[in-house]
């Protein structure tokens, strides 16, 4: 008797035995015991957020979502170029070209040289995050939905998909992302923002690949508990691990949707499970699950390769620089006005003489210091190391870090800053920026983006090359081959 059989046998009986029970209850003039109503199990977090995303398709989207996912995508783009040759991306490639024998069938930045889909998640998703000048997001923590880009790309690249199913993809990962973020600030609990990739990716990598809901939530629990990370990340001292943290659980979770599909099982309901034993508690949590919202124009884009708190203080140096003139070295002090807990993470010691570039970027004082003093913040002052420079140094140690009241009054949305500059003859200068130019409440111009995408990718691919993919971004959804528009990025053609 094979399985099947034995099955339909003991299935048999047990009907049977069933019959027999109730026969015996009426014969005994008992009424038989009503039948237990089936409960359903309570759809889980995981399943809630597949299904908010099965209802995202590009023909219901709002002309303006697709805009902004366009000037999402070339803004991210632009950072990645931006960042080739940066170490933490060319190590990555150099161990996993060395480890991984795969199908190369997906598109680095730049590189004629296909590799495997996770390969290149890992390897751009470093790109478009060494240089800290891709968009955010702030709910109740700062965080970088594009970093799941990547993987939209590179999915949808290795299904052959068109520029419509990327424009899906790429807008179901910030739904889910922002929704995430808006319910759950990871960071309150001790976890990096990009904790939440373990369970956006396989949605991003889902919706590329038409693989089915219940495998897509089998994916959320094979990857989303392996992928908490520590804020020890963002904290003290930075390591390359700060460009690193997301694009290693994208890849991840790209291999997770492959298990899912193979047959293997995630934990069911991890999210939940996180919400109700992880401190602290949060008895007013929900996640906004109605498809008639489109949040992902909520997102803002950067115009300095810095922190998302500093660019306030970075913008306020530039305002400054010109009225300062040559009375640098007349400067007695500097108060800078912020929020407490920006006070802490980029303001602390390490940042006041930081000792590489993951840690300069995140430095307040550092970044006041070189927009006062040269009228501007680049990615060049970084990869100089200007940061090390003893003019910097000096100016920066007489910054001073306090708490604005009136800027505090003004939460939750803080992304403010005032600096305070008093020169030795007693004479005074105030700057306030109470949100920074990029920032969603004050977007870039069309101008200032394609400035910033053309300024990191034209010394890579050339002019022509570079304003191609401009226009291939603006021509997104008439592309039938996704594959059209990667071999651009490499440089092809």
């Amino acid at each position: 008797m094979d399985r099947r059989q034995f099955m339909a046998a003991t299935g048999a009986v047990g009907a049977g035995l069933m019959g027999l029970s109730e026969a015996a209850a009426k014969e005994a003039g008992d009424a038989a015991p009503p039948a237990t109503p089936r409960r359903e199990p309570k759809a889980t977090l995981e399943q809630g957020l597949s299904d908010l995303c099965a209802a995202f398709r590009y023909d219901t989207l709002p002309a303006s979502s697709v805009q902004a996912v366009k000037r999402l995508l070339l803004d991210t783009l632009g950072c990645g170029y931006g960042a080739l040759g940066a170490p933490p991306a060319v190590l990555a490639e150099k161990v996993f070209r060395a480890t991984y024998a795969t199908r190369d069938c997906a598109s680095v930045l730049g590189n004629a040289q296909l590799i495997g889909t996770e390969g290149a998640t890992l390897i751009n998703g470093i790109l478009i995050r060494y240089q800290d000048m891709n968009d955010i997001y702030v709910g109740r923590q700062p965080t970088h939905p594009s970093e799941l880009i990547p993987a939209a790309l590179a999915a949808c690249e290795e299904a052959g998909r068109s520029g419509r199913d990327l424009i899906e993809a790429i807008a179901v990962g910030y739904e889910a992302t922002i929704r995430l973020n808006d319910a759950m600030p990871f960071g309150d609990r001790g976890f990096y923002s990009t904790s939440a990739g373990g369970y956006v990716i396989p949605l991003v990598a889902g919706r590329a690949m038409r693989a089915p809901a219940e495998q897509v939530v089998q994916a959320m629990g094979i990857a989303g508990p392996r992928q908490f990370a520590l804020n020890a990340v963002t904290r003290g001292d930075l390591s390359m691990m700060k460009a690193l943290c997301y694009p290693h659980t994208a890849m991840d979770a790209i291999f997770a949707l492959r298990l899912a599909a193979a047959g293997v099982t995630g934990a069911p309901g991890s999210l939940d499970w996180f919400v109700a034993n992880v401190k602290p508690s949060d008895p007013d949590f929900g996640i906004d699950l109605d498809p008639t919202r489109h949040l992902v124009e909520k997102v803002g884009l950067k115009r300095f390769p810095v922190q998302y708190e500093i660019q306030s203080v970075a913008e306020a140096g530039v305002n400054l620089h010109g009225r300062i003139g040559d009375r640098i070295s007349r400067i007695r002090e500097i108060v800078v006005g912020t929020y407490p807990d920006t006070k802490g993470r980029v303001a602390d010691p390490p940042k006041y003489a930081p000792q590489n570039r993951e840690t300069a970027d995140h430095s307040l004082p550092i970044s006041a210091a070189m927009a006062l003093i040269d009228g501007d913040v680049t990615p060049k002052q970084f990869h100089d190391e200007r940061w090390r420079d003893r003019d910097v140094l000096t100016l920066a140690a007489k910054i001073r870090v306090e708490t604005a009241d009136a800027l505090v009054a003004k939460r939750p949305k803080g992304r403010g800053a005032t600096m305070d500059i008093r020169f030795d003859d007693g004479q005074t200068l105030s700057e306030i920026v109470e949100v920074p130019e990029g920032d969603a409440e004050r977007p870039l111009s069309r101008g200032a983006l394609e400035h910033k995408f053309m300024l990191f990718t034209a010394p890579v691919l050339g002019d022509a090359k570079a304003r191609r993919i401009v226009s291939l971004v603006d021509e997104l959804d008439q592309i039938a081959d996704v594959r059209t528009f990667t071999a651009a990025l490499r440089g092809d053609g």
